[in-house]
């Protein structure tokens, strides 16, 4: 009865007769949950579905379909920790599943997990099947988006990705060929560019540009903010110039007026660094306290000439996090929220 009425699109109906069968029988198999949850996700309460199949799941867990919805539905929600377990919980049982290996090294690598990422790489990079064709496979690639050929650039993309997971080829072509397509899995390519080469700053700067196209200023200040924080650890020799233009504009458009003057001030002390000394910097920065990009410059620019300082513009940085920590969901935001972002 109760599915009848899911059935009949009347769902909320569907749970009169749920409370009757658990009063029948108080300990009810998988398939009272999955009711629960069809019942739920229909009515558009979709957590609540989502917890009635996790419980339909201890109940029989070789429901593989089910697995990978629930392990795709937090990934979706950026909550990457729940999406981790699920995707383990299905290697368990499909230990060989190579999308779902790529999957979990994503997804424990934007949590931190680095030695889970590598190993999930490594069986990954185990099969040796189409090393043969690797320059084959990369022409033929390249000759679709040549062609504008995007589906079959996608499809032949996502196919070998998961036999060459550190081929930086097999993402550009993937990234261009979902653009080219409009495909709506673009953003999860940059995703998956930005976490494999997680050290670089241009893959930070192109998706943060997407979306600034997509008018989500606030993520893409979160983008924007790694990729200079991987130019200060990772390239300090490198010129700042587009990663602070980009971070200009995000708080432009945020309309976070005092921090778009204080990268002004920045991209001048940047240039002039060398030449900088100590007051100068120090005078900048009480200008513009509460600017992360200046503390971040400060700690990098301390750690070469005085650690003490370095130190305590680190402390300014973690209080100055603390205070924003909600306004700007520093813990929540982006992909990498989790993964810290201090000198």
């Amino acid at each position: 009865m109760a599915e009848d009425k899911i059935v009949t699109e009347t769902p909320a109906k569907a749970f009169d007769f749920l409370i009757k069968a658990k009063e029948l029988n108080p300990d009810p198999d998988y398939r009272y949950y999955n009711l629960s949850a069809r019942a739920h996700i229909k009515l558009g309460q979709h957590f609540d579905g989502i917890h009635s199949y996790e419980e339909s799941l201890k109940k029989k867990k070789d429901q593989f379909d089910l697995i990978l919805y629930v392990a795709d539905f937090y990934e979706k929600e950026r909550k990457q920790k729940e999406a981790l377990f699920y995707t383990k919980f299905y290697l368990e049982q499909k230990p060989n599943a190579k999308y779902r290996l790529y999957t979990a090294a994503i997804l424990a690598r934007q949590l931190g997990l680095e030695s889970e990422y590598e190993s999930y790489f490594q069986k990954l990079e185990s099969d040796k099947t189409f090393v043969s064709e690797k320059d084959a496979l990369q022409s033929s690639l390249q000759k679709n988006i040549k062609n504008k050929k995007w589906k079959e650039a996608d499809d032949l993309s996502l196919r070998y990705l998961v036999y060459f997971p550190r081929e930086e080829g097999m993402y550009e072509t993937l990234i261009l060929a979902r653009r080219g397509r409009q495909s709506e899995l673009l953003e999860q390519a940059y995703q998956w560019t930005t976490t494999v080469f997680l050290n670089e700053t241009r893959y930070f700067t192109r998706y943060g540009v997407y979306l600034q196209e997509k008018q989500r200023y606030l993520e893409a200040l979160a983008l924007f903010r790694r990729g200079f924080y991987n130019l200060l650890k990772f390239y300090p020799e490198s010129d700042a110039g587009e990663i602070l233009f980009l971070i200009r504009q995000s708080y432009a458009n945020l309309g976070k007026d005092r921090d778009t003057l204080a990268i002004d001030s920045l991209v001048k002390d940047f240039q002039n660094q060398n030449k900088l000394t100590a007051v100068e910097l120090e005078n900048h920065q009480i200008t513009y306290r509460k600017n992360r990009e200046y503390l971040l410059f400060c700690i990098h620019w301390f750690s070469n000439r005085d650690q003490t300082m370095a130190n305590q513009y680190r402390q300014k940085l973690k209080d100055r996090d603390l205070e924003f920590e909600e306004s700007e969901f520093l813990r929540v935001i982006g992909p990498f929220a989790a993964l810290p972002q201090n000198l």
